[in-house]
């Protein structure tokens, strides 16, 4: 009877083997989409920390060397989507992970997980109070893919203040400044140049932001100052003088660098180029 049962086994184990060995060529011939075996899924935070036999730096490690080794040029958005959670999670068990920072500020924000890059930043950013760099890709993403110069222009502020370089901190500085300048709120603008200027190291530095401050506030009076012109006279003003001629002003604002103001085809105060400063016969702290 048991030789019968194991007859049997062996018979089922062999037309088994036979069925497999039949399907496994149209199997093979099935098309496949291409996909990127190191980013297929994304597991728990506590299964990877169980893997890592509960060492959740090594667990940190591993996450990391996943994102490193991923073959971005055979994934999709699914796969980046996953990559961006391997991250996330990465910087959630070790935030100072540098390798891993690096990796998400090069590749997800251009593969559409901004958010992700912007958390993984985020956390590095407050461990790392020593580098600078987290704080300038987070500014960077803010400026470049979301469109807030302000925002931006804040955090290369933060970066400035993670370097002990004289150097470094003021071409921060002067990059958040220029970031500032874009933003549409003139008026935070014009805080965030003289908070920036309180905090220079450097003296020549500070009195440069200090004189960005003016020379905003200059083209903020101006600027409402063309509103109540064209109020009163139903048009804007041909050139800044008229705003002083018709009692807008009291005087047109000089420019601390030396440049003059102009108003432009659309009615708005610009700075007048070397050009224009030479030819035309515009009011405000010329050369």
């Amino acid at each position: 009877m048991a030789k019968g049962y194991r007859n049997a086994g062996l018979s089922l184990a062999v037309a088994g083997l036979t069925f497999f060995a039949l399907l496994v060529p149209s199997l093979y011939a099935r098309p496949r989409p291409p996909v990127s075996p190191e980013m297929q899924v994304a597991l728990p935070r506590f299964v990877q920390v169980l893997m890592a036999a509960g060492d959740r730096y090594l667990a940190a490690n591993l996450a990391g060397f996943r994102a490193l080794v991923a073959s971005t040029e055979t994934m999709g958005a699914e796969n980046y989507h996953i990559q961006g959670l391997v991250q996330s999670d990465a910087a959630w068990l070790n935030p100072a992970h540098e390798d891993n920072y690096y990796i998400a500020a090069a590749i997800l924000p251009w593969f559409g997980e901004v958010e992700a890059a912007q958390y993984v930043l985020r956390l590095a950013n407050e461990a790392r109070p020593f580098d600078w760099q987290p704080a300038f890709y987070y500014g960077f993403n803010e400026l470049h893919f979301y469109k807030r110069p302000l925002v931006g222009a804040e955090w290369l502020r933060i970066a400035a203040g993670h370097t002990s370089d004289d150097m470094e901190q003021i071409q921060l500085q002067q990059l958040a400044a220029q970031w500032a300048s874009r933003g549409e709120d003139v008026e935070l603008s014009i805080q965030m140049h003289r908070a920036m200027a309180k905090e220079a190291r450097n003296k020549a530095f500070a009195n440069f932001l200090e004189k960005r401050a003016v020379r905003l506030e200059n083209l903020l009076t101006l600027a409402q100052a063309v509103d109540r012109y064209r109020e009163r006279f139903g048009k804007k003003p041909a050139q800044v003088s008229d705003l002083a001629e018709k009692n807008i002003l009291p005087i047109i604002p000089s420019d601390p660098f030396g440049m003059s103001y102009i108003v432009d085809s659309n009615g708005k105060p610009q700075l007048a180029s070397p050009q224009s400063a030479r030819t035309d016969n515009h009011v405000g702290g010329g050369r």
